[in-house]
């Protein structure tokens, strides 16, 4: 009985072994191949009509008749999906800077993107590069500040007036990031004070303004008084002087005199002249207030001086030069003869000044001898 049981051990497993023997006739044919390889995302195989790719990595492509006894043949294909290259750029730039990547400029206005460089990755598959940078701002002052219109504000070497106050100025690196810096100018220029200062003056007269002399030579200009007007900024004044015409002459009181000892002089003041005051420069000459003359006895040489103020208010002096003679005009005879004609008979003095005194007189001959 035990034999018997055996025996039909073996034919069961006999059976088994056929069974597994045809399927694995089925599953896999004598003529079976393998087929692996590793892809790049987006690329695709082409086997037998079938197409693998990165949904479709693995599976089985009949052959059929393709074995060389005329079986079917078989490829087991099993793909790898090459993992994506992929580099991320995030950055932080000036915005006066550009980065270039892969050809393409990246700045302010295009701040972020995507490159694909074809077959840049290890195993030749394609990387891919994203992009996301930042720009930074510039950093900004607003300089505001008022001025005269004759200061000068110097702003990164660029000079500021009244004439050129509005601008932007970019100082390199002068921010504290290390970026670009932008200065706004922006200035309010005051106003200049101006006046005029007329005046009338007497001829050569002259006047000092702001340390200029002005003058009949130089009666016009321009001065600049600093830090004189009420904002505190320079004033600027414009003179003009103009001068009275002349109402006396340079020589009113005429020629100088010679004359003689104890002549009587008289100097007078023209009477056209249209005079407020005349002063004679010896008082005693003029006992009154005013006096248009004076006259006295010439008993030496002296000057006389007198000066005047006309209708405008402008004086002016004048002066004579009165020269006595004290050659007194005595004549008397050196010799006389009694016996001679007239007039050589006669002793005389003759003299031109009544009241002349001889203090002494002596008549001697023609040897020396008093007679």
């Amino acid at each position: 009985m035990r034999t018997f049981q055996w025996a039909w051990a073996l034919v069961i497993s006999a059976l088994l072994l056929s069974v597994q023997a045809k399927a694995g006739a089925e599953i896999a044919p004598r003529d079976t191949s393998f087929f692996n390889n590793t892809i790049c995302p987006g690329q695709s195989l082409f086997i037998a009509g079938t197409i693998f790719d990165a949904q479709n990595l693995s599976g089985k492509v009949v052959l059929p008749g393709a074995s060389w006894d005329g079986t079917d043949s078989v490829v087991v294909v099993d793909l790898m999906l090459s993992p994506p290259v992929t580099q991320v750029i995030e950055a932080s730039y000036c915005s006066n800077q550009a980065l270039v990547v892969n050809g393409q400029i990246y700045d302010a206005g295009h701040p972020s993107g995507m490159e694909l460089l074809p077959g840049g990755a290890l195993g030749g598959c394609d990387s891919l590069i994203l992009i996301d940078l930042h720009f930074l701002s510039p950093a900004q002052f607003h300089l505001q500040q008022t001025i005269c219109n004759n200061d000068t504000v110097w702003v990164n070497n660029q000079a500021y007036d009244q004439y050129y106050y509005l601008g932007m100025e970019t100082v390199e690196g002068g921010a504290a990031n290390g970026c670009d810096s932008v200065i706004l100018v922006d200035l309010t220029v005051l106003p200049t004070a101006r006046d005029t200062f007329l005046s009338t003056l007497c001829p050569s007269a002259f006047i000092k303004i702001n340390g200029t002399t002005y003058d009949e030579e130089h009666p016009e200009g321009i001065e600049r008084l600093p830090n004189a007007a009420a904002n505190g900024c320079d004033s600027l004044i414009y003179v003009q002087i103009s001068f009275f015409d002349p109402l006396v002459e340079p020589d009113f009181l005429g020629e100088d005199l010679s004359v003689g000892l104890g002549d009587p002089v008289c100097i007078a003041v023209p009477e056209d002249l249209t005079t407020s005051s005349i002063e004679w420069l010896h008082a005693s000459l003029c006992p009154d207030t005013v006096c248009s003359s004076v006259c006295f006895w010439a008993t030496r040489t002296q000057w006389v001086i007198c000066t005047i103020i006309d209708g405008n208010g402008c004086s002016f002096s004048d002066s004579v030069l009165v020269e006595v003679s004290e050659t007194r005009p005595v004549y008397i005879p050196n010799v006389f003869n009694p016996d001679a004609p007239q007039p050589n008979n006669r002793f005389q003095v003759y003299s031109g000044i009544p009241g002349t005194r001889i203090n002494w007189l002596k008549v001697c001959d023609r040897w020396g001898s008093l007679v």
